[in-house]
């Protein structure tokens, strides 16, 4: 891959892609554009707090409502498990169970638990199991097929 800065006198930033085709290379280099733009809201005692997607260390749904774990916050959220999959899904945000999503640059270790289920450990210590239903998925994504 080629990279080229230019200099030029605009109102606002740009950058262009161009590609032959739209292959992993690229399209990791397009999640990675979209995460350092992209903003999420979580509230927290009547403020709203702004945050980039890789700060979510995961996110849970509990009675109706969602919430995002940071390293020092729970934030509550007006977004769906599934909404905050489709949007940040190529930032990291990957379904383990029914109610949780986990960000998967904070996955520490994996570790198999009986009845087909795995644990993960995050880089904060937190443990989260992912069901059966999505350890296919896991596996895909962090490139451990046959764990």
């Amino acid at each position: 891959m080629k990279i080229r800065v230019e200099h030029v006198d605009f109102e606002e930033n740009e950058i262009i892609l161009r590609c032959r085709e739209l292959d992993d290379e690229m399209l990791e280099v397009l999640a990675v554009l979209r995460e350092r733009s992209a903003k999420l809201a979580g509230f927290k005692d009547g403020e709203t707090h702004l945050m980039q997607p890789s700060d979510v260390l995961f996110a849970e749904a509990v009675d109706g409502k969602t919430f995002l774990y940071t390293t020092d916050a729970v934030l509550e959220t007006h977004r769906s498990l599934f909404s905050l999959q489709e949007a940040y899904g190529e930032t990291g945000l990957l379904r383990i169970s029914k109610s949780q999503l986990c960000n998967l640059h904070h996955v520490a270790k994996l570790k198999s638990l009986p009845n087909s289920r795995i644990e993960i450990t995050l880089d904060n210590a937190e443990r989260l199991i992912v069901s059966r239903r999505y350890i296919q998925d896991l596996e895909e994504k962090l490139g451990v097929a046959d764990y």
